[in-house]
């Protein structure tokens, strides 16, 4: 089946638009050449690809099959087409990069900001999701790397370094919550507590540990947001737990008081994941800075 690339990217801005006239202003042409087009594709693979309703046009089952596709073909030509570019030289670029955003707070900040030292037509965007759903968009080229804690698990063939090991504590806000008695992990148990979210590795770390301790707890709050959790903890709303960086990069730590225990609680290991037959130059540069100045080993 021989498709004209350029109907594949009306149906792409079709898909992502949901309206015909959205499509014609977004590509500058007219809406009948658009319409034209989307029964082209229709006619040529043998199948509907969007319903109409009040509201636009909504896409079918198997447009959303095909969007699959389409869209992650594209990001691969863009791809391609910034390797070109940047191939001798690091004047433009863009690094996706994959990461939580306690991670992405206190460890990655100084790397991007020495590296727009060099190279400051680089420009970076951060995605802030689940450690599945960035592997996802790793796997698609909707992320050039991740940066995140140990285990990362992908079905394609990738690559990881590990960049540096953290320390994890308990910490709460010494001025609101005035009467903490904690000597034991169990007696964490009368506390509210603020926890990362149950799927996230550093939350499945520190429940492997409780476990080994007969301990299990139970949050009054989780979240994938560090932001969200410090400034519950800074509230009073109860005790949360971070990796200790966290605590150490925040303007009022001395509000914060850290728990401390005989036993030290689960440290979690800062891992860098890529596909190396999709690093664009700006990315494969950047890797090799991260690799080379390790921290915290």
């Amino acid at each position: 089946m021989n498709i004209d690339y350029n109907l594949y990217k009306i149906f792409l801005y079709l898909y992502e638009e949901k309206s015909i006239s959205k499509t014609a202003n977004r590509l500058y042409v007219s809406q009948p050449a658009i319409s034209y087009s989307l029964k082209e594709l229709e006619s040529q693979l043998g199948y509907s690809l969007f319903y109409r309703n009040s509201k636009g046009i909504e896409p079918t089952l198997e447009a959303n099959e095909l969007y699959s596709y389409i869209s992650t073909a594209f990001n691969i030509l863009h791809d391609a087409e910034e390797h070109i570019v940047n191939l001798n030289n690091l004047n433009i670029g863009c690094i996706k990069i994959g990461t939580p955003s306690h991670i992405g707070v206190f460890y990655l900040s100084n790397y991007i900001a020495d590296f727009r030292k060099i190279f400051p037509g680089v420009k970076f965007e951060i995605i802030c999701k689940s450690t599945a759903d960035m592997v996802e968009m790793l796997e698609t080229r909707k992320l050039d790397l991740i940066v995140d804690t140990l285990p990362i698990n992908s079905k394609k063939d990738v690559t990881k370094v590990t960049l540096s090991k953290l320390q994890n504590c308990f910490a709460y806000n010494k001025n609101v919550m005035k009467n903490v008695n904690i000597n034991n992990v169990d007696d964490l148990k009368n506390y509210p507590l603020i926890l990362p979210s149950a799927t996230s590795s550093i939350r499945l770390k520190l429940d492997e540990y409780m476990e080994s301790k007969n301990t299990n707890l139970f949050p009054i709050l989780e979240s994938w947001t560090t932001e969200i959790m410090i400034e519950m903890v800074r509230k009073g709303i109860g005790i949360g737990y971070f990796v200790k960086n966290v605590i150490d990069t925040q303007s009022d730590k001395d509000n914060f008081e850290v728990i401390t225990f005989d036993d030290d609680l689960p440290a979690v290991d800062v891992c860098c994941v890529y596909i190396d037959d999709f690093l664009t130059s700006a990315t494969r540069k950047f890797v090799e800075i991260l690799k080379n100045n390790k921290i915290g080993d």
